[in-house]
């Protein structure tokens, strides 16, 4: 080795052993949470394209180039902690000198930005097709994909320069990059849930649908807009830490587990909804035993009441509220082309017309019964029992 190499060695050595456990254990644990992540991300898919073979072609397109993208994120991270662990074990070089580790922001932001710009459209669509809003997300997430290009490129002209204008144009890069991702996701988050809670109608079925929407917008997009704070913290906070390693190898899982979820969840809405559950599990009903009976009664000669004169009734039942209904819109993240609809609530005008045909088959049903016990008894019986004695 060179006297440069040596120094380099010390230098890379010294910064590793600041913290040795922490900054180790960081490349463990997010080779391990990738990992993890990973498998999640398998199952996910399964259950994706089982279910929606017929799904739009901008959403399998998504999909596709997310979760192939996190795929080869997950074995760049382990033929990296090869390289590190295995084939240099024992050198510190490696953690500072390759330019691999700065290879990893291209994995990440391939599956952000498509995920990013599936949920831009759907915000554009929620909230009223507004052109501003679409074109400042897509600019921010323009810098961001600008920012995570250059970055790599800079990183290793400054590794054989070593010049300050190139570590300004990294670290301006950097935040580029970072400020771009979070301020597209903090504006999409936002923009989506104003929307929904202003799709509100007052009725009860379709809030439920509503606060189901927000409660998967809460779990599948706040988790990368979280991670994106702490690496924003990590990089710019704790520059003398590999901390950062953490939340750039786990990045694009986020982004697409999240995206994954927000599509899978809609069969979980429909059947929640279906079943009048908010866990989306059928309620298990109690068992109905059907008594049938029998009773004579002698017809003498009254019509049934007509119900065209009748006050129309109120409510079917204490939870039916007759009321002009607007039609719950279909599902207001637009995920697909099916629709999450309540069920058709009877009007008064049909509930009067159900009582009426009522009527008119229980008086035919009594004119059966009727003619049936004149028939009975205008016959001797047959066992003997009802005859008259003489």
């Amino acid at each position: 080795m060179t006297p440069e190499e040596i120094a380099f060695e010390e230098a890379t050595k010294a910064s590793i052993t600041l913290d040795q456990r922490l900054n180790l254990g960081t490349f463990i644990l997010a080779t391990a949470t990738d990992t993890f992540l990973c498998g999640v991300m398998i199952i996910q898919s399964i259950e994706y394209w089982t279910y929606s073979k017929d799904d739009r072609k901008f959403n399998k397109a998504s999909v596709l180039i997310t979760t192939m993208s996190s795929l080869g994120a997950t074995i760049f991270i382990i033929v990296l902690m090869f390289k590190l662990f295995v084939y240099n074990f024992g050198q510190y070089t490696p953690f500072a000198a390759i330019p691999d580790l700065t290879y990893m922001c291209i994995f990440d932001i391939i599956p952000s930005t498509a995920t990013q710009l599936f949920f831009t459209y759907r915000a554009y669509k929620l909230i009223g097709r507004s052109k501003i809003l679409a074109l400042v997300i897509i600019s921010m997430i323009l810098v961001s994909v600008a920012g995570a290009i250059g970055f790599p490129i800079t990183q290793e002209i400054y590794h054989r320069n070593q010049s300050d204008a190139v570590l300004q144009s990294k670290i301006a890069l950097t935040y580029c990059w970072l400020s771009g991702a979070l301020g597209a996701d903090v504006l999409i988050t936002i923009s989506i849930m104003w929307g929904l809670w202003r799709s509100k109608t007052g009725w009860k079925e379709t809030d439920k649908t509503v606060k189901r929407l927000i409660r998967v917008m809460v779990e599948t997009q706040l988790p990368p807009t979280i991670l994106l704070i702490v690496f924003f913290v990590f990089v710019f906070g704790f520059p003398d830490y590999y901390l950062d390693i953490y939340p750039l190898w786990v990045q694009s899982k986020f982004y697409t587990c999240g995206l994954l979820a927000s599509l899978n969840s809609r069969y979980s809405l429909r059947r929640a909804i279906a079943n009048g559950s908010s866990s989306g599990r059928i309620q298990s009903k109690a068992p109905v035993v059907h008594v049938l009976t029998e009773t004579c009664v002698q017809s003498d000669g009254q019509q049934g009441t007509s119900t065209k004169n009748q006050p129309k009734p109120r409510y079917l039942n204490e939870s039916d509220h007759f009321s002009p209904r607007r039609q719950p819109a279909k599902d207001p993240l637009d995920l697909d082309d099916d629709s999450i609809e309540l069920d058709v609530i009877p009007t008064l005008d049909d509930h009067a017309q159900r009582l009426q045909q009522g009527t008119t088959d229980v008086e035919a049903e009594g004119d059966r019964d009727s003619s049936h016990k004149m028939d009975y008894m205008d016959n001797s019986s047959r066992t003997g029992l009802t005859d008259r004695r003489k």
